[in-house]
């Protein structure tokens, strides 16, 4: 139960200066993590009910693009990113995570179905 509350089993660096501190809380996911666990929880709702497979799919490859780029730019040291960037890629790849998830699901739901 500990595990689930403080989230620690994500893969999450929980650098202090890149997650969000409340008083002396610190949360414990970094920005990125957030965004992305934020954009799959709302994605995944609103996919589901507005779903459109041809258009999503190529929106939710899209949405991918922005973090991996923000992230590898990084990590190759050719910029810093800001917190606020972090958390905007973040809700944006988990947003085309869900579309991914929601696409996935929906396909082996009528798959199983018409056996």
């Amino acid at each position: 139960m500990k595990s689930l509350l403080t989230l620690s089993f994500m893969p999450c660096h929980r650098i202090p200066e890149r997650s969000l501190t409340v008083g002396s809380y610190q949360f414990p996911l970094c920005y990125r993590c957030m965004g992305i666990m934020l954009g799959m929880g709302f994605g995944i709702m609103v996919n589901w009910i507005y779903f459109r497979a041809s258009l999503f799919m190529v929106l939710g490859a899209c949405l991918l693009i922005p973090m991996l780029i923000d992230g590898y730019t990084q990590k190759w040291k050719w910029r810093s990113s800001t917190n606020f960037l972090r958390l905007t890629t973040g809700v944006m790849f988990g947003w085309g995570l869900a579309v991914e998830i929601v696409y996935v699901a929906q396909r082996l739901i009528a798959l199983i179905l018409s056996l």
